[in-house]
């Protein structure tokens, strides 16, 4: 298809509508240079993994961030086998129609370091705490897609790709995990299992326990999604991706799971080991 010739004063008119990339920077802070050197690629290829998959931003312009700031700290949380890392936005930008993550703070446990390492669930313990400093579990409230205590997400688009990718065509929410105590509770998707904790709903069970969802694209169950809360598999399922679109973000599936064509090239110049490991969240700040 032949463009149509663009001037350069319609070219400068528009680029404040466009939606810009996501960019993850991560600041080490106090981080030794040698455990830079050390974990630094596991956390350039999980910034890679989310700017691959969250492809922009749906508000445009000025109203988008610039960048999204992560501190990283690996420091002592509760030592060897319990919580491997917590992460939350600590600031964000309120000037369009969704509250979108400037900056956020993430810790890793350095008791289970080499634990993590050595089984090879780093990247995937990474790549889970970077999606709450992106909003996951911290921001739903003030976007208007969960309230807290009822189990019950309501996002649209995440809500319509759990309905054809978990067959689950008359679902009204994603369940949303009650159990896990503050930092695990109100911010994943729920495992279909009891986990021994008080919850809010009742004594025993959150919305959805003892159910399990498979994924008719792949076969793997949401109790293995990156994104619950937690570690026993790291898939990245179509909701999760959606959930995101919910919050404010351009992603790279539409909600039956294909991928978001690209524009036409006149647009872009017009555009751009046993049991359970806890991932938990930090209380947001913003």
């Amino acid at each position: 298809m032949k463009c149509a010739p663009i001037v350069l004063v319609s070219l400068i008119l528009a680029l404040p509508s466009v939606n810009a990339a996501i960019n993850i920077v991560f600041d080490y802070g106090t981080t030794s240079a040698a455990d830079i050197a050390t974990y630094g690629s596991t956390f350039s290829a999980a910034e890679t993994f989310w700017e691959s998959q969250l492809t922009g931003y749906r508000d445009t312009g000025l109203n988008a961030p610039t960048q999204i700031l992560i501190n990283v700290d690996l420091g002592a949380i509760d030592g060897v086998g319990g919580t491997l890392g917590s992460a939350g936005p600590t600031y964000g930008n309120f000037g369009g129609s969704f509250v979108e993550a400037t900056e956020g703070d993430m810790t890793f446990d350095t008791a289970d370091l080499d634990t993590m390492v050595t089984a090879d669930v780093f990247e995937a313990v990474i790549r889970h705490e970077i999606g709450h400093v992106l909003g996951f579990g911290t921001l739903w409230g003030l976007n208007g897609v969960y309230t807290n205590g009822t189990g019950q997400y309501t996002g649209t688009a995440a809500l319509a790709a759990f309905q054809i990718e978990f067959d689950q065509p008359d679902a009204t929410y994603i369940p949303v995990e009650l159990d896990g105590g503050d930092g695990t509770a109100n911010g994943h998707w729920n495992m279909g299992v009891y986990l021994g904790a008080s919850e809010a709903l009742d004594s025993r069970d959150d919305p959805g326990d003892t159910v399990v969802y498979t994924s008719v694209n792949n076969g793997f169950s949401l109790d293995d999604e990156l994104m619950t809360g937690f570690l026993t598999g790291d898939f990245l399922s179509n909701t999760t991706l959606q959930s995101f679109y919910d919050i404010g973000y351009e992603v790279a599936l539409d909600i039956m799971g294909s991928p978001v064509p690209e524009p036409a090239t006149c647009a872009l110049l017009m555009a751009i080991g046993s049991g359970f490991v806890v991932l938990r969240r930090k209380r947001r700040i913003l």
